[in-house]
């Protein structure tokens, strides 16, 4: 009982505070000095992926690394705490990593505008909602990439394709539409360059096809590896007067009610899953051997006791 109670006072109750004061700094500090004043210049696969998984490496020997050094496994080497260590940064940044998907998008609203120029003049907005437009057919174009994840023994391929036309009577606003398939070896038979090839021609039938009019409501592509390459693809075969921002709209077929994080509950739900594992975590794991306190005695008495024992070592070596 001592045992579970030293665990939940000098580990587990430290470990929620220290996530929750986590999870709401960067979040705040996301919120303003990049979402709303753009001052961040970094990609939203950095600020979404990378520093949230990182940054609990960071921040955790500043509190709980000490703390942690208490716990062992059932029969591990003297390092085993680390085990416990990597378990609680998982789960910190398992939860920051899902709760960027809510800040992104739960705070805004949809807002609506009476024509594509509207856009320009709210750089902060993400979600539109455009009364009129027209798109210039002739001009789009046509942008193709592949990224890829590589995880233990298995690389997975992502194929982009996207149709970028511009607005008429607004050349610096264009209008985005994605497809994207996603390759695994493993699960497929047919060799990645002929699928590749498949998936671009497939997305070509389904563009020409296309109702540039059948849209739910647009979002503004954020500082992203996809924008960038998107804004270097109409540079290059675009010649432009315009010296004004290029502005990316993706079309999004969707209700806006069931945009992804449009409600803090996934942050909520990965807190409390992050707060059992954590717990079911200390419940299992042992708390390392403590040398017993010294008993009370006399001055001297154990200084006395100790020449005894190394008298009688001695006498055995003589033998």
């Amino acid at each position: 009982m001592n045992d579970l109670k030293e665990k939940i006072t000098v580990i587990y109750l430290p470990f929620l505070v220290f996530s929750a004061i986590i999870l709401v700094s960067y979040n705040l500090i996301r919120w303003f000095l990049d979402l709303r004043s753009g001052f961040i210049p970094l990609t939203e696969n950095i600020l979404e992926l990378w520093i949230p998984f990182f940054l609990p490496w960071l921040l955790t020997p500043l509190w709980l690394t000490k703390r942690i050094k208490i716990l062992r496994g059932r029969g591990w080497d003297n390092d085993d705490h680390f085990v416990y260590y990597a378990i609680i940064n998982f789960s910190i940044g398992m939860v920051l990593t899902i709760s960027q998907g809510n800040i992104v998008s739960a705070p805004f609203s949809l807002i609506h505008v009476g024509s594509p120029v509207d856009v320009a003049q709210q750089p902060r907005e993400i979600y539109f909602s455009i009364e009129s437009f027209e798109i210039r057919r002739r001009k789009c174009i046509n942008t193709r990439y592949v990224n890829s994840s590589s995880t233990r023994g298995s690389t997975t391929y992502y194929f982009h394709s996207y149709y970028i036309c511009p607005f008429e009577g607004a050349e610096h606003i264009w209008y985005a539409v994605p497809y994207m398939y996603i390759f695994n070896p493993r699960d497929e038979e047919v060799p990645r360059q002929v699928r590749k090839q498949e998936f671009f021609a497939d997305a070509g039938r389904q563009f020409s096809d296309f109702d540039f009019n059948n849209v739910s409501y647009f979002e503004r592509l954020r500082r992203s590896a996809i924008l960038n390459a998107l804004v270097d693809t109409i540079e290059q075969r675009v010649r432009r007067d315009d010296a004004r921002e290029i502005v990316v709209l993706r079309v999004r077929q969707n209700s806006f009610e069931r945009r992804l994080g449009y409600d803090y509950m996934d942050t909520v739900h990965a807190f409390g899953i992050a707060s059992l594992v954590v717990l079911v975590m200390l419940l299992v794991a042992k708390t390392a051997n403590r040398e017993p306190a010294p008993a009370f005695v006399l001055c001297g008495e154990g200084k006395t006791a100790e020449k005894g024992k190394r008298r009688r070592r001695r006498k055995r070596k003589k033998r």
